[in-house]
């Protein structure tokens, strides 16, 4: 095997300036992609802070699914100040803010929250909670779900007209909300919903027992149990009463359903004669 000659002096400095020369040379290549690195980071930041990329006002903001919601009321009660930064909104923290609380319910069931870059803004898309009836709680009008949740008036649109023949709001009143759980008006609105007959007013006032006011006359339901849904079924097959009673709802102090299998009709002292000729002292 032959041995291999070491190198010359001339060689080893020879290879010592490549090495040199390589290192300045990446040392430079480094340099160079740090600074366009700094500078593209630095120009981003100085555009991300632009007053293009501000929220300046809540016209901004644009509310999807409102059909009963007031829109500025949905953006009233976001966290934000104006003007902000796109970068600083936080939909979850405005998602949580829409949603209210278990004490002060919202008229918003689900929302989600979105950023815009063009134009800037923010999307929201609401799932509004859908009054079915009316109700007064101290000494404001509001509007109840069909879960018991009480929902301030002033959240919904144009709400002058809610004494308009033509509006759209529900017409059913609650008397004797406060009187109650909404857990409890949950259980009993739901039942309700499967009336055939219109149902003006429940008034469940003070005590337990429950009264309708409807289309055929005042129905007295007594305290709420888990015959209700069968008083209701019972009251459904009432429907054609004025065909084989011939009385007016005037008439009528009440129907019973208390007991739902042999319900009563109870009528003014002036019919009740008229029909059966009593005579009353």
């Amino acid at each position: 095997m032959v041995p291999l000659a070491p190198p010359t002096r001339e060689q080893l400095l020879q290879r010592r300036q490549l090495l040199r020369r390589q290192r300045r040379s990446r040392f430079w290549q480094g340099s160079w992609r740090l600074t366009s690195s700094m500078v593209v980071l630095t120009g981003l930041v100085l555009g991300l802070r632009q007053p293009y990329w501000q929220i300046r006002q809540p016209e901004q903001i644009q509310v999807q699914g409102a059909n009963w919601v007031d829109p500025a009321w949905v953006r009233s009660q976001l966290p934000l100040r104006y003007p902000i930064h796109i970068w600083q909104v936080q939909p979850a923290v405005l998602e949580k803010a829409l949603l209210g609380s278990p004490s002060q319910p919202s008229p918003i069931a689900k929302a989600q929250v979105w950023r815009r870059l063009l134009p800037v803004g923010i999307i929201i898309q609401i799932q509004e909670r859908q009054p079915i009836a009316q109700a007064i709680r101290g000494d404001q009008l509001g509007l109840v779900d069909i879960e018991g949740n009480w929902l301030a008036l002033d959240s919904f649109q144009n709400p002058g007209v809610f004494n308009s023949s033509t509006s759209p709001l529900p017409r059913l009143e609650l008397l004797g909300w406060e009187s109650h759980t909404p857990e409890q008006w949950a259980l009993l609105l739901s039942t309700l919903q499967q009336s055939d007959i219109p149902i003006e007013a429940v008034d469940w006032q003070g005590g337990e027992a429950i009264r309708l006011r409807t289309e055929l006359g005042n129905v007295y339901l007594g305290p709420i149990s888990d015959r209700l849904a069968l008083q209701i079924q019972t009251l459904n097959q009432m429907r054609e009463l004025r065909r084989y009673c011939d009385c007016t709802p005037e008439e009528i102090v009440h129907i019973d359903l208390t007991s739902p299998t042999v319900p009563t009709l109870e009528l003014t002292p002036s019919a009740s004669q008229e029909r059966w000729r009593l005579d009353l002292p």
